[in-house]
């Protein structure tokens, strides 16, 4: 029997013509409509399992790993063992078929309509109290003032309309996204990009300790209860996902940091499925690039820090501590 070979111009109407997004759909993914915006679709299966559909359906990326590619790629990802005719002929079969996601997408505005996240920033206001996203982060969320404040001075944190904003930033400052979190609000302003969320008590110190959450309000509740409180200690969050920039944005601070002996890659992510999975990635990069890392839990046996922030403060009317 000959050997298959698939035509660069079959490769071509399959890639063009077969969405990752109806692929993902028919592993028993649904869309994810409240956290997806038109050209970065969230796909959600079970609980920790979640795949972001870009570049018009043509690529995809699994958030809990390193895992991306095309339609070819997302196939081989869900089933290694089917040969590579079977999942040309059956790609093949889905030429021109659309996604149920497809009429919800084009209901959204171009992102050209929206102002990108940074010029949307620069014209939030600092955050104040007496504000809803004040409110929440102190009442809510339990986080203190004086840490509130040194993270708003320091362009971490803003007060948008009824929700906090939380920058995430590349290596050179500048405002690649925005989350907006808030008592009913939970998204991503659009054609944010997920780099790092970072906070430092004194931002133009050298880093020597980098501490790694998921989300920007855990990362600030672990330094609320850093009994260390270095001001080499660099607080970051990776937005719930580990995208292609985020793991760049990760190694090179850790490259940056490899020439210090005392250097450490603290893993503050939560304790659950998604949490172990991150922390498992988290400890490749460290060795990749020769920095020592370790792992600390929320105390009290707590999902996540800001659990064990709001039940500390709640019981004991003060901070819990981080033990190292």
């Amino acid at each position: 029997m000959a050997r298959f070979e698939l035509s660069e111009a079959d490769r071509a109407a399959i890639t063009s013509g077969v969405s990752c997004a109806l692929l993902l759909e028919r592993y028993g993914f649904a869309l994810d409509k409240k956290d997806s915006t038109r050209n970065s679709l969230k796909y959600r299966r079970g609980k920790g399992e979640t795949y972001i559909v870009s570049h018009q359906g043509k690529g995809w990326w699994d958030t809990g790993s390193q895992a991306k590619g095309n339609v070819f790629d997302l196939v081989k990802h869900f089933e290694p063992t089917l040969r590579w005719r079977d999942v040309c002929v059956d790609l093949g079969k889905m030429v021109g078929v659309e996604p149920a996601s497809t009429p919800w997408v084009n209901t959204q505005k171009a992102s050209s309509d929206y102002p990108p996240p940074a010029e949307r920033w620069a014209k939030a206001r600092p955050l104040r109290k007496g504000t809803t996203a004040w409110q929440y982060l102190t009442e809510t969320r339990c986080l203190p003032e004086w840490l509130l404040r040194k993270a708003s001075a320091n362009g971490s944190i803003r007060d948008g309309f009824k929700a906090a904003w939380f920058s995430y930033r590349n290596a050179q400052g500048a405002i690649t996204g925005v989350e907006r979190r808030g008592p009913e609000t939970r998204l991503q302003l659009k054609d944010s990009v997920k780099t790092l969320f970072r906070f430092q008590l004194r931002p133009s110190t050298p880093v020597r300790r980098l501490v790694v959450a998921e989300a920007p309000i855990d990362a600030l509740s672990f330094a609320a209860m850093d009994v260390e409180r270095g001001n080499d200690t660099l607080y970051v969050a990776t937005g719930g996902g580990m995208g292609p920039e985020t793991i760049t944005a990760l190694q090179d601070l850790l490259d940056a940091m490899r020439h210090n002996p005392d250097a450490l890659l603290v893993v503050a992510t939560d304790r659950d499925d998604p949490g172990h999975r991150y922390a498992d990635m988290l400890y490749d990069l460290a060795d990749e690039s020769g920095v020592d890392s370790m792992r600390l839990y929320p105390p009290g046996g707590a999902n996540d820090f800001n659990q064990a922030l709001q039940v500390s403060m709640t019981a004991n009317g003060a901070s819990a501590a981080v033990a190292s």
